[in-house]
């Protein structure tokens, strides 16, 4: 799914992408410890920090499991909290307020359970989840697509719609454009007003 919504980015000539592997970066598990950054031995992981502090756009690629993401990918979310939440500024709700407002997200998730069931129980899955941890962080959410199919690496209906996606989404991080209206209203970061 990745490597179809990467092919329609690039036919955007304004719209750069990289692919990262979260198993190929050694990251510690979140503790009090390490709860400002990177520590002195996490290079590769202080290096993806640095490209999501400048970067336009963030597009999270996972399978699903047991109706979450994988653990390590789940830490991430975790460890990056110093960078996505001010803890100085608070919102209505006394909660810290989310500073990715910069990053254009997107959400690919895979998994065994049929599109028709996901759809029923969208929210015991990890499109609905990581949409409410980026919109909380403040980023600007653009979409998702779910796959149910075990072999979706061969379905070219999904990787063509894969594909597709992949050109609006970078016509969107390009030209500034977010979703409608109704994204904007019930997706908001609670600090901000429409």
């Amino acid at each position: 799914m990745l490597d179809a919504f990467i092919r329609g980015v690039r036919t955007v000539s304004l719209v750069r992408a990289d692919k990262l592997y979260l198993e190929d970066i050694a990251i510690d598990t979140y503790s009090f410890e390490n709860r400002n950054g990177p520590t002195s031995h996490e290079g590769a992981f202080n290096n993806l920090i640095e490209k999501l502090r400048y970067a336009q756009g963030l597009v999270i690629a996972t399978p699903t499991y047991n109706f979450s993401v994988p653990a390590h990918l789940k830490n991430f979310i975790d460890r990056i909290r110093f960078l996505a939440l001010d803890f100085h500024e608070k919102n209505k709700l006394a909660q810290p307020t989310g500073k990715l407002g910069h990053l254009y997200t997107y959400f690919l998730v895979s998994g065994g359970t049929p599109v028709w069931a996901q759809k029923i129980l969208f929210f015991a899955f990890p499109p609905f989840w990581l949409r409410g941890v980026f919109v909380y962080f403040g980023s600007r959410y653009v979409g998702s697509r779910y796959s149910g199919d075990l072999e979706t690496f061969n379905n070219r209906k999904i990787l063509r719609a894969c594909e597709r996606a992949g050109v609006r989404y970078a016509r969107r991080v390009a030209y500034g454009e977010t979703k409608g209206i109704l994204s904007r209203i019930f997706w908001r970061p609670p600090q901000q007003d429409i």
